[in-house]
């Protein structure tokens, strides 16, 4: 009789076989040939990874946001978190946050280029006003 997932079909078993698990590998089965399997090696935990690593994302990420319209304050963000990221990390052993100086530095250069774009439109701005006073 071969069952179906709906028949009342139950096995005889008998004290000389062995139900389910033979000829089907069993991995916690141990059979004396083999070595016990070895849980898998721990990571490094958790409060070991760099305590300046998120902040440096933030920096970076920040400072980048001058590309989107954020011209003062995504870097003025990214040069103070760029600073805590290279803080945090030097203090707990690890070397130099790279992504937090990276938003640190960029966020210097962006915040320059603003206050010279700024000075470049406020002195055309100044000459054009004297020109006009002038009357030339």
């Amino acid at each position: 009789m071969n069952p179906t997932p709906n028949s009342d079909y139950t096995p005889n078993l008998d004290d000389n076989q062995h139900s389910g698990s033979q000829g089907y590998y069993d991995p916690n089965q141990f059979h004396g040939t083999r070595a016990q399997p070895q849980p898998p090696q721990s990571y490094r935990a958790r409060a070991e990874e760099d305590p300046g690593k998120v902040l440096g994302i933030i920096s970076l990420v920040a400072t980048l946001s001058t590309f989107l319209g954020f011209n003062f304050l995504g870097p003025i963000v990214g040069i103070i978190t760029g600073h805590m990221a290279r803080k945090n990390s030097r203090s707990a052993g690890f070397g130099d946050n790279e992504m937090g100086k990276w938003g640190f530095i960029l966020g210097i250069v962006f915040i320059s280029v603003a206050v010279l774009g700024g000075l470049l439109g406020l002195s055309i701005a100044g000459f054009a006003g004297l020109a006009g006073l002038l009357g030339a």
